[in-house]
């Protein structure tokens, strides 16, 4: 609701009740008139062109607040006398922030690019500038300090994700490029926008260019004939940068490039007992297995009857429900002791956040399972609350 301010006339004193001023209140004129004011807090220190103030966050590393407003906005004034006057408020922007201020009226085309429909609205921004959240109208002072502490939390780098981002740094130094992808990899897990976040990206796509090159190098001997060459170049690539596509993909050229060199009656035995084993599982009811080794035989022994013959048990798995179903249970088992182990693991590196996390995951995807109250035991602990009963 609109606030709405009514002026009444005020009624001049009695001549007859005027009474010499006191000596008090001399001394209090005195005090007004002749000391020198209190000092008030400096003012926002308000940018006002949009691309130097997101170059200048960018930098920074700091999040942008841009206050939308126009000349003639009561609540935008109003926002300038009560909001922004207060100590904190300003101190805040000024250090840790990068305030921007634009008169919506003047800069209507970057205004509709804000999507900004009334006045004032207050947007606060990565420092990257991906939009973080909106505020319409006026706000007091007490909820913009929770507004700004909130966005703050938001973009601050957590001290295991500083540390983890310095020491992969120095692998790379070393040129220990699989450490390195796994320091980085944790790094920009969550997916966010923080400034040691895009740095780690940079850094995962300087070692994947890395990697591509070694790459290319092989598949270039390969396309030689150089068969021999091309598979020990592979080897390296694994070695020396695990983790990256380019490995990965390096991996399966050599497996090709092998399997290439052996003799038909070799790939033959080999189909042949990798589809005795996929017709085992199958027996035994572990129809994920089953399925993995139908995939494999598919992929590289195609060319052959053992590959038909595992398309044909895969399509059998996943036309029967009840097989189909067995074989998503088995999946998600799996999932579940991998989130563990991953949980397990980054506690051993002391970072519980990262445990958490994955612990999380579990219960979220997973509510039912068997390893539900097992991560919800640990998730207990680690959070400081009682732990689940029936938990081992």
């Amino acid at each position: 609701m609109n606030a709405i301010c009514q002026v009444r006339a005020c009624p001049g004193p009695d001549p007859r009740r005027i009474r010499r001023p006191s000596a008090v209140l001399l001394v209090a004129c005195a005090l007004v008139f002749f000391v020198p004011a209190l000092a008030h807090a400096e003012p926002v220190r308000w940018r006002t062109d949009y691309g130097t103030a997101l170059k200048e966050a960018t930098a920074k590393g700091v999040p942008l607040l841009v206050n939308v407003g126009s000349a003639d906005c009561f609540y935008c004034v109003q926002l300038d006398k009560r909001t922004f006057i207060d100590e904190e408020i300003s101190k805040i922007l000024n250090t840790r922030f990068v305030p921007l201020k634009l008169d919506g009226n003047k800069n209507p085309t970057l205004t509709q690019a804000l999507k900004v429909e009334k006045y004032p609205t207050l947007i606060f921004a990565s420092p990257e500038g991906n939009i973080l959240g909106y505020r319409e109208g006026f706000i007091e002072i007490a909820p913009f300090k929770e507004q700004l502490v909130k966005v703050l939390t938001a973009v601050a780098t957590p001290d295991w994700m500083q540390r983890d981002y310095e020491a992969a740094g120095k692998a790379i130094d070393k040129k220990e490029y699989g450490r390195a992808v796994t320091l980085l990899k944790s790094v920009v897990e969550d997916g966010k926008s923080r400034p040691v976040q895009v740095k780690a990206r940079q850094y995962l796509e300087a070692v994947e260019k890395q990697a591509g090159e070694h790459a290319t190098k092989a598949k270039a001997l390969a396309d030689k004939g150089m068969n021999d060459e091309a598979i020990a170049a592979l080897e390296t690539l694994d070695k020396t940068f695990p983790g990256t596509q380019a490995a990965r993909r390096g991996s399966q050229f050599r497996l090709e490039l092998t399997s290439r060199g052996k003799t038909v009656g070799d790939r033959e035995k080999q189909a042949r007992e990798m589809l005795a084993q996929a017709r085992e599982d199958h027996k035994a009811q572990r129809f994920l297995c089953c399925l993995d080794r139908c995939e494999q035989l598919s992929t590289d022994f195609g060319d052959l009857p053992e590959g038909r013959d595992a398309d044909k048990l895969s399509t059998e798995i996943k036309e029967n429900t009840e097989w189909a179903a067995k074989a998503a249970d088995q999946l998600g088992d799996r999932l579940c002791i991998l989130y563990i182990a991953q949980a397990d693991a980054w506690l051993k590196k002391g970072q519980p956040q990262q445990a958490i996390l994955h612990l999380d995951r579990l219960v979220k995807f997973y509510p039912t399972s068997r390893h539900a109250d097992l991560a919800r035991g640990k998730l207990a602990r680690l959070r400081g609350g009682p732990e689940v009963p029936g938990e081992k």
